[in-house]
């Protein structure tokens, strides 16, 4: 009997040893999992987006109010016939992509490679994007990518029914605090806008490199409002040797928290020039796209802060990354945007709502786009709730925006 309990017993040790290994045989005879929704169609649709205010920059008009601004949706379907969104505009005189590469990019290159795979897929993208638009230097079509990735992350969210910040660790807070751009004008008129808008509590004031007239307007502001926190954006109007005076001319104003991008955006030894001058920190914009660029920068100590954009980047995981980096290095971290509409908005809103931000991002579609063309985002006044919903957690105006298609 004893010896038949013996036998029994290494018979059952035999059984669950070999359960245990057959999946590493290759020997399994489990059933396959549930089919896997993959990416069956893609889209990009040029949009004509009105404004209703214009918004003038160093580096001339991005917008003029009753006219409109060029964007490019993504739209992806998968095989069981969900849809994501991404966004982005068309603005060569901040960064070279137009909206016909923009598009042909999407069409030609991203769409070939991204057909036929999961939605889930994103590191396996972003190796065959780079592999076949190189990133040269930095990143290689960051707004097309950029828009691509953040529609097949509005979809991955969708998939396992998660709102994309939770992809990212999730939100630490609930709402997002904005600040809004002031657009270049006589300091008057730029005073008089930062007055009107009392519930404002950072804006972003920009310059256009004549020190004389540019010091006039930051002090016309802080007069205005002396509760206002000030981010000045020069967007590379400055040479270094110029520099100077302008920095003397508001170096007593109460407020200012920083200078961004002064000198052009090549001009890295100009950076660092000007940060040995100054007595605010000094922020990266245009002249930092990828983590890679993040590191070069803080090896050089020519910057203080870096302001994160989803567009540049190349979409959410790569601003992530440079975030991280950033981090790592001491850099400190600001927010900011391209005046996106609603898709573009929320997937930046998203990944804010994860990350220690030393100002209210600068995100200014509420405030110069005639229309977000999305419902189910809560925006009252400067103040975004963070989606909670699956994705994006949006309502896409599809109807509307097919309206606002041109050819390109």
């Amino acid at each position: 009997m004893s010896i038949d309990i013996k036998n029994k017993a290494t018979m059952r040790r035999r059984k669950l040893l070999t359960a245990a290994w057959l999946p590493f045989t290759g020997l399994a005879t489990a059933a396959p999992p549930p089919k896997e929704e993959m990416i069956a169609r893609v889209e990009a649709i040029p949009v004509s987006i009105p404004y209703k205010r214009t918004f003038v920059i160093a580096r001339g008009q991005v917008a003029k109010g009753g006219a409109a601004g060029t964007y490019v949706f993504v739209r992806i379907e998968t095989s069981g016939g969900r849809v994501g969104w991404g966004e982005t505009i068309a603005l060569p005189s901040w960064s070279y992509e137009t909206v016909e590469s923009i598009c042909a990019v999407v069409r030609n290159n991203l769409a070939p490679i991204a057909i036929g795979r999961s939605p889930f897929d994103h590191a396996w993208f972003e190796k065959q994007f780079d592999s076949t638009l190189a990133p040269a230097v930095s990143n290689g079509f960051p707004f097309a990518k950029g828009a691509f990735l953040t529609a097949a992350l509005d979809l991955a969210g969708q998939i396992s029914n998660v709102p994309v910040h939770r992809l990212f660790g999730g939100k630490l807070r609930d709402t997002v605090e904005l600040s809004f751009a002031l657009s270049i004008d006589t300091p008057a008129e730029m005073a008089r806008a930062a007055a009107e808008s009392p519930g404002i509590k950072c804006f972003k004031v920009k310059v256009q490199g004549d020190a004389a007239l540019d010091i006039e307007r930051v002090r016309a502001v802080a007069a205005a409002r002396p509760d206002l926190a000030i981010w000045i954006d020069a967007n590379q109007s400055y040479r270094p040797v110029h520099l100077e005076a302008f920095l003397r001319g508001i170096r007593d104003v109460p407020g200012v928290k920083c200078l961004e991008q002064p000198v052009r955006s090549a001009d890295l030894l100009g950076m660092k020039r000007a940060r040995e001058k100054m007595s605010i920190p000094l922020a990266v914009d245009e002249g930092c796209f990828s983590p890679a660029d993040v590191a070069r920068v803080a090896k050089m100590e020519a910057a203080d802060l870096l302001v994160l954009k989803i567009a540049k980047s190349g979409g959410l995981w790569n601003c992530c990354r440079c975030a991280a980096i950033a981090d790592a290095h001491g850099l400190g971290l600001l927010g900011s945007g391209l005046t996106e509409s609603g898709v573009g908005l929320t997937a930046t809103i998203h990944l804010f709502s994860t990350l220690e931000l030393l100002l209210p991002p600068e995100l200014n579609g509420p405030r110069f786009l005639a229309d977000l063309l999305v419902d189910g985002l809560e925006v009252r006044g400067n103040v975004v709730t963070v989606p909670d919903g699956p994705g994006l957690g949006i309502r896409v105006k599809e109807e509307q925006i097919r309206k606002l298609a041109i050819r390109a």
